[in-house]
């Protein structure tokens, strides 16, 4: 038991240190950056597949709020950003209650080589959080997926007459993941504040593209150069490939309200 201890130990330093790098690097990049800052609302529809519950799809409006800050210039693009959200979902009339926690997300992105390229590609770092309960068909247990992962962040912006357009993408690559058991006693109820808490953190272990990904495509209409409102549509997609395999996709309408130009 001491040297698993030790060993999740371990894998929760690595990610502390990196979240510090990140951090650390927000503030060494900051001085001569351009520093932008928006808040988002993005009401949407939810889809969830999970394994353990016989094969039944649930399906429902979720509601997501979060807020992202950019460092840019010429050469780079930093971000960091956190997103939280809930979602009330079906499933022949069982009702599920999904919660969504991305405490924190980066990316470093640089210009793609090229004359007055509008591409900036680089890597990301995120911490998310997936929790469901089904009270009437798992009444005892919750059920959660999590990934600290790193992937690949990419976006891309254009301008048409007098609109700005942009597009973002991110798939993960690697990481630590943690889903509920594949069976549980069913004598022994284990939810509850305190249980989702270390459920969440539970037997974390490292996984490439074989056994996860998650990923999300953005599409950002800005109407006018100064606006402060940009809409748009968000897809993103979660899955676990194996027992117990989950599968998460949602569309979203993305209102991002802007910070005002001084």
């Amino acid at each position: 038991m001491d040297e698993i201890m030790k060993i999740k130990f371990k894998r929760m330093k690595a990610y502390i240190i990196s979240l510090l790098f990140f951090l650390l690097l927000l503030n060494c990049s900051g001085q001569g950056n351009d520093i932008y800052r928006n808040s988002f609302f993005s009401p949407g529809f939810a889809q969830v597949k999970e394994g353990a519950n016989f094969g039944l799809v649930f399906n429902g409006p979720a509601l997501n709020y979060g807020m992202n800050w950019d460092l840019k210039n010429d050469k780079r693009i930093i971000i960091f950003g956190y997103e939280l959200g809930v979602g009330v979902l079906f499933s022949k009339s069982i009702p599920a209650l999904g919660i969504h926690l991305k405490p924190a997300e980066f990316a470093y992105m640089f210009r793609f080589p090229g004359t007055n390229s509008r591409l900036f590609i680089g890597p990301s770092l995120k911490f998310e959080y997936n929790y469901y309960l089904y009270p009437q068909l798992q009444s005892g247990f919750d059920y959660w997926f999590t990934d600290f992962s790193c992937g690949v962040n990419a976006r891309y912006d254009f301008k048409y007459k007098s609109s700005a357009f942009r597009i973002n993408a991110n798939s993960s690559i690697m990481g630590f993941i943690s889903r509920q058991p594949d069976y549980r006693d069913p004598y022994f109820f284990d939810i509850g504040f305190k249980h989702a808490v270390r459920h969440l953190h539970q037997d974390m272990t490292f996984a490439f593209l074989d056994k996860y990904n998650t990923a999300k495509l953005e599409i950002l209409w800005k109407p006018g150069l100064k606006s402060r409102l940009t809409l748009g549509y968000v897809f993103a997609y979660s899955g676990y490939y194996q027992n117990p395999d989950i599968n998460m996709v949602s569309h979203s309408i993305k209102i991002v309200i802007n910070e005002k130009q001084k």
